[in-house]
């Protein structure tokens, strides 16, 4: 398990590399900034292997929903969409730890028609994916009007980085 240090490192910088406010970066800086991004890449990769291990648990809780689970009529979660989300949650938190930024777990469920959803919130912005047997589509939102406040399109691996930099 990660110890509390590294887990500050990490989840302290928000995303940029602790400890350096980039408005001010010379090219003395340089040398030290990249020893800083190594590290923080190395915490984050060996992170990525218990995260990994925690979207495993959390998809195979949610595969063991039957029909009626949540006492609404909820359909139980499609064998293809849980499939499609276990190599997008991976290849989405690669990606970003690729990128040298910070990972942020999302919130991992199913909906009423089965289909596998991801969420994550910073402060009054949101991102949700969706994934079914047929599709992965993403929502941003940052209100409440549909029209103006929000945007939906289809999720590719490109987007990965793009969607991560618009949320944080």
């Amino acid at each position: 398990m990660i110890d509390e240090d590294a887990e500050t490192f990490l989840f302290a910088s928000s995303g940029l590399i602790a400890g350096f406010d980039v408005s001010n970066l010379t090219r003395a800086h340089v040398p030290e900034l990249a020893l800083r991004e190594e590290t923080l890449r190395k915490l984050q990769r060996s992170y990525a292997a218990e995260l990994a291990e925690v979207f495993n648990e959390k998809l195979r809780r949610i595969s063991q929903r039957v029909d009626n689970w949540d006492d609404k009529g909820s359909l139980k979660p499609n064998p293809v969409a849980l499939h499609k989300a276990h190599f997008i949650l991976l290849n989405f938190l690669n990606a970003i730890i690729d990128s040298g930024r910070v990972w942020k777990t999302p919130f991992v469920s199913s909906d009423e028609n089965g289909h596998i959803t991801m969420q994550w919130n910073n402060d009054n912005q949101e991102l949700h994916i969706e994934i079914t047997q047929d599709t992965e589509e993403y929502i941003k939102i940052w209100g409440a009007n549909i029209e103006h406040e929000m945007h939906l399109g289809v999720l590719k691996p490109s987007d990965y980085v793009a969607l991560w930099d618009w949320l944080n």
